[in-house]
């Protein structure tokens, strides 16, 4: 098994030591390199983060091209700053040519990042957002020609149905804004029917009960159906996520393959699979408009966007919703909608005991197979792996739980993975990896390699 280092935040550090890092990576394994968003001191971009440089503003790392953004018929972003830091730009192209003739893949991750005014509708519906967007995805990798390509972390629907998610991307009954309007009739769907199914949906949650749960969770997909409404509408609203969803996927590869200068391939980054189709990913439809698929190997608890911290809040939010419905109920109701049995987690107290190593060899090799399924070769699947002490400011998710992880996955047929993101990586986690995929790593105090191990988001 090899694996590609993800670099976000940390940009300048490493292109300002590369030539020693890019060695020391490729003894423990590592064959790419993901990089991005294209800014320097980016961590200030992020709200959320809690490392964050303060001295200077965010910095992009090129120059936008007008022209491209007229071809497309969109604006361009607005020019960088006086400063441009020449130098740096030059470091960071050296490192990425440096990269590529090293034989590894090379990516921009979020090429798209820094567009420039679309339209006001939703990216899935709305022409002129999307052409925005392309033509960002564009001039990035034309820049960088260096790079094979770039990867997309979205767009999606969102998943969760946890209240404290409604200002989030991910919270599922936003998701329906009059923008997408259009683009129902196009496919073929009744906007206000999906609204109303939408609705109705919403209001079967906060009414179940006991009974309901124990005749209907456990019958297969009949059962489901009738435990969520017997409602064909919400059937057909769940189609269109994944309608269009795909189309817009399809649209992005048409673009960039109709107006770059170059070849360049495609990356997306869906959900794990137990969740993906409720984001609106059919991984199989993706698939055959990308080149590499990146699903969230993401397990913690807490936080967000790990599986356990997911399905709690599901949990949580069903008792909160309905009082008479117990922990194992509404675990009941998590397996009839994700297809999900969490082994050995009954309540909410067994979320914090840690993970039994079933879960390893159950659910990970499940989602591990249900992405593999989805493509006519392995080296197209490379899920995205975060642990460590506060992934996606989830509990830690520690290098025994990696390696088990990892482990399971491999047993699975998994041949690479995306470590994300270099900033955070502890010895504990590069030791595990450095083991299974190269040369085991060895502490050297003395001007060796020693992970950041630092706290960015």
């Amino acid at each position: 098994m090899k694996l590609w280092m993800d670099v976000m935040r940390d940009i300048e550090s490493v292109m300002n030591d590369y030539e020693r890092l890019f060695d020391k990576w490729a003894e423990g394994g590592v064959d790419g390199l993901v990089i991005g968003p294209m800014y320097f001191d980016a961590a200030a971009l992020y709200a959320r983060a809690r490392y964050v440089k303060k001295e200077r503003e965010p910095t992009p790392c090129f120059d936008p091209n007008p022209e491209v953004y007229r071809r497309l018929g969109v604006e361009a972003p607005p020019p960088p700053p006086t400063e441009k830091s020449p130098e740096e730009r030059k470091r960071l192209e050296r490192m990425l040519t440096d990269a590529r003739a090293r034989g590894w893949s090379v990516w921009i991750f979020t090429p798209g990042a820094g567009s420039g005014p679309g339209g006001t509708g939703h990216i899935f519906a709305d022409e002129k957002t999307q052409a925005a967007f392309c033509a960002r995805m564009i001039d990035t990798l034309e820049h960088f020609p260096m790079a094979n390509g770039g990867i997309m972390d979205g767009p999606e629907w969102g998943y969760e149905i946890a209240p404290h998610h409604m200002n989030y991307r991910s919270y599922f009954f936003n998701d329906l804004p009059e923008s997408v309007a259009p683009k129902c009739a196009e496919l073929g769907y009744d906007y206000q029917a999906l609204v109303a199914a939408k609705d109705r949906l919403l209001d079967t949650l906060h009414h179940l009960d006991s009974s309901q749960v124990k005749r209907y969770a456990s019958g297969g997909l009949l059962g489901s159906l009738q435990l969520f409404g017997s409602d064909p509408d919400l059937m057909s609203w769940l189609k269109f996520r994944i309608d269009a969803l795909t189309d817009c996927c399809k649209r992005i590869r048409a673009c960039l393959e109709a107006e770059m200068s170059h070849k360049a391939k495609l990356g997306y980054g869906p959900r794990s699979a137990c969740f993906a189709p409720l984001c609106g990913y059919d991984f199989a439809q993706v698939a055959k408009h990308v080149d590499v698929l990146l699903p969230k190997h993401y397990f913690w608890h807490r936080g967000f966007d790990g599986l356990y911290g997911t399905a709690y809040r599901y949990v949580e939010t069903l008792t909160l919703w309905n009082p008479g419905l117990s922990d194992a109920e509404a675990l009941a109701v998590v397996k009839a909608l994700f297809g999900l049995e969490l082994p050995g987690v009954q309540d909410r107290s067994d979320f914090d005991k840690g993970f039994p190593q079933e879960f390893f060899d159950v659910v990970v090799k499940q989602e591990t197979v249900a992405a593999l399924a989805a493509v006519d070769d392995p080296n197209r699947v490379v899920p995205w792996v975060d642990a460590g002490r506060r992934p996606h400011d989830g509990d830690p998710f520690t290098a025994e739980d990696l390696r088990r992880m990892l482990i399971a996955a491999q047993e699975a047929g998994l041949q690479r993975f995306l470590y994300h993101h270099h900033g955070n990586l502890t010895e504990g986690e590069w030791s595990v990896m450095s083991e299974l995929c190269g040369k085991a790593w060895q502490p050297d105090y003395e001007g060796g390699y020693q992970p950041p191990d630092e706290d960015v988001l």
